[in-house]
C-alpha cells in the first residue's frame, strides 16, 4: 500500500469496525482491501495470520503480510474492510441443491398462495448468502424452473447438472400422473425392460443415452445426474436404470467432461453406482437389509462403503435429508429463532396455521401407509435412518473415503430443509458425527471445487480467483458454530453486511 492508502485505512477503521468506504461507490467497488485478517484456505498447510487481501474488479488480486508498503494491483483507492481479529474463508459451496422446488406451499394450491411463492423465490438467494454459501450446484436444473428472479440484487453463482436422467415410471415420474410425467421429467432414457411404463407419445429412438447426455450438455451443465432409487428401502417398487445403461451414461458423460453423479442411498444402490464408475454418490447410506429400526451397519453395508472408498468415489452424506424429515414430523424448527433470517414473516405465519401443516400430515400418512409393522412409528423409523446415515458417514470417513459437502436442499416438502440454514445445520451434523473440523471446511470449499472442475474459479483464497469470501468472527477450525458467526459476505468483490441478507431485514 502507499502511505496515502495506509492513512485512509487508519481513518476509515474509526468509522466502522467492519466496512469503511473511501468514498461513496455507485454499485460494487472496483477495489477492496481486507486488512489484518487471518486467512484460512484449503490450499494452505496452516492459517496465514495478519494478511492484507486485495480485491480488484471482483477477483482476488494479492494476499500479502499486513502493512506491506506497496501499491497492490495498480489501484490507489480501495474500499477498506477491517479484518482485525477475524477469519477470512472462501465462500462455501453446497454441491447438492434443488432451487426450483418450493417445499412450503402445497403445489395443488399454488395459485391461491402465489404471493407466498413469489416471496420465497425472492428471498431464496439471500438466504443462501446469509449463511455464507456463495456457490451452489443444482443437480436437476432447468432455467425455466430454477433461475433466480431477474431483478435479484445479490445471488450466489449457480452451476448445474441440467435435467436429471431418469427411466419411465421410476423415481420422479412415479410421483406425478402418467400422462404428464414425461413433461415434468423430460430427460428420459429408454430401456426395453421398462417399455410397459414408456409414454406412448414419445419415440424411443429419440431417448437414447447419447440423446439424454446431449440434452444435458446443451443446458450448459458441468455434471450429469441419474437415479438408482428403487423405493426408499422397500417402501415402493420402482424401476431403475440397468447396469448396462449406467455404464453407458458414465462413459458418455466422461467423454464430454461431465462429472457423473448417481443418486443412491442404499447398500445395493451404492454398489450399482460404484460398478458404473460414478464420480459422486449423491447421498449417504441409510437403507440396507434387516429390520428398518436397527441402526447397526451390516456386513453388506460395510462392503458397499468399502467398495466406494476403494474406488475413489466421493460421497455427499446429505444428513439433513433424514434429519429434515424429523424436523417436519416434529415441526420443531418453527421454534428456532434462526428461521426468521431465511423465511419471511408471512411464510412463518403460514407454517403456523393448520393449512401450513399439510406436508406434516402427508408425510405421516405416507409412513403409515407403507409401514409393514403397525407397531413401528414414523418417529422411530426416521430416527433409525438418522443413526444409519451418521454411522455410514463415519465409517466411510474412517476408511479414507472422500466426503463432499451437499445438503439436497430441499429434500422434501415441509420446513425441514430451510434454504441456507439447512447448510449450517448440515455442517453441525457432520461435526456431531465426528468428522474433523478441518475436513468439514475442505469438503465445503476446495474439495467441492476440485470435484466439479471449478478450482480455477473458486474454492480457495488465491490471486486470480473470484472474490467470493466469508469473513467470520471466529475460527471454523476450532468450532463449527463459527460458520454461523458471520461478519460479512463478500460476493464478487462486494462486501455485504449479513443483516442486509436476512428475511427479517
Amino acid at each position: 500500500m502507499t502511505n496515502q492508502t495506509t492513512l485512509i485505512i487508519a481513518l476509515l477503521a474509526l468509522i466502522s469496525p467492519d466496512v469503511a468506504a473511501a468514498e461513496q461507490h455507485a454499485g460494487p467497488p472496483a477495489a477492496t482491501v481486507i486488512t489484518n485478517v487471518d486467512v484460512i484456505s484449503g490450499h494452505l498447510d496452516q492459517v496465514q495470520t495478519n494478511r492484507d487481501v486485495f480485491i480488484k474488479n471482483g477477483k482476488l488480486c494479492a494476499i500479502v503480510p499486513a502493512g506491506t508498503v506497496e501499491n497492490m494491483c495498480d489501484v490507489s483507492d480501495y474500499q477498506v474492510v477491517d479484518g482485525s481479529g477475524k477469519f477470512l474463508i472462501p465462500g462455501l459451496i453446497d454441491s447438492h441443491v434443488h432451487l426450483g422446488h418450493n417445499p412450503i406451499i402445497n403445489r395443488a394450491k399454488a395459485q391461491e398462495y402465489e404471493h407466498l411463492i413469489d416471496g420465497y423465490k425472492r428471498q431464496l438467494p439471500r438466504s443462501y448468502l446469509y449463511h455464507g454459501f456463495t456457490s451452489l450446484i443444482d443437480l436437476d436444473y432447468s432455467a425455466e424452473r430454477n433461475a433466480w428472479p431477474a431483478d435479484a440484487e445479490h445471488v450466489p453463482s449457480v452451476y448445474h447438472c441440467g435435467r436429471g436422467v431418469r427411466v419411465a415410471g421410476g423415481y420422479g415420474p412415479a410421483f406425478v400422473p402418467p400422462h404428464i410425467a414425461h413433461r415434468v421429467f423430460p430427460n428420459l432414457v429408454y430401456e426395453d425392460s421398462h417399455k410397459d411404463t414408456w409414454p406412448v407419445e414419445l419415440d424411443p429412438a429419440a431417448y437414447t443415452v447419447e440423446a439424454a447426455v446431449d440434452r444435458v450438455l446443451k443446458s450448459g451443465a458441468i455434471c450429469l445426474k441419474t437415479y438408482v432409487e428403487s423405493g426408499f428401502g422397500g417402501t415402493f417398487d420402482w424401476p431403475v436404470p440397468s447396469a448396462e445403461i449406467l455404464l453407458q451414461l458414465a462413459a458418455e458423460a466422461h467423454n464430454h467432461g461431465l462429472v457423473f453423479v448417481v443418486h443412491a442411498n442404499s447398500a445395493d444402490a451404492w454398489n450399482s453406482a460404484v460398478d458404473a464408475g460414478a464420480d459422486v454418490i449423491a447421498h449417504g447410506m441409510w437403507h440396507w437389509e434387516g429390520a428398518r429400526t436397527d441402526p447397526n451397519l451390516t456386513g453388506s453395508a460395510r462392503l458397499a462403503i468399502s467398495a466406494a472408498a476403494n474406488a475413489g468415489v466421493a460421497v455427499q452424506p446429505t444428513m439433513r435429508v433424514v434429519e429434515g424429515e424429523r424436523s417436519t414430523l416434529t415441526w420443531d424448527l418453527l421454534d428456532d429463532d434462526r428461521l426468521e433470517h431465511v423465511l419471511s414473516r408471512n411464510l412463518r405465519s403460514f407454517l403456523e396455521s393448520d393449512e401450513g401443516r399439510w406436508s406434516q400430515r402427508e408425510m405421516i400418512e405416507l409412513y403409515r401407509e407403507h409401514n409393514p409393522d403397525p407397531q413401528t412409528t414414523p418417529a422411530s423409523l426416521i430416527e433409525s435412518s438418522i443413526n444409519r446415515a451418521s454411522a455410514s458417514m463415519a465409517e466411510f470417513h474412517a476408511i479414507g473415503g472422500k466426503l463432499l459437502f451437499g445438503t439436497d436442499t430441499p429434500a422434501q416438502d415441509g420446513p425441514g430443509n430451510p434454504p441456507g440454514l439447512n447448510g449450517y445445520l448440515e455442517l453441525e451434523s457432520w461435526a456431531r458425527a465426528g468428522i474433523p473440523l478441518a475436513e468439514i471446511f475442505r469438503s465445503a470449499t476446495v474439495e467441492n471445487a476440485r470435484m466439479f472442475g471449478l478450482e480455477a474459479r473458486i474454492g480457495t483464497i488465491e490471486a486470480g480467483k473470484r472474490a467470493d469470501l466469508v469473513l467470520l468472527n471466529s475460527n471454523p477450525l476450532q468450532d463449527v458454530k463459527a460458520y454461523n458467526d458471520i461478519s460479512l459476505v463478500i460476493l464478487d468483490g462486494e462486501p455485504i453486511e449479513r443483516r442486509d441478507l436476512s428475511a427479517d431485514d
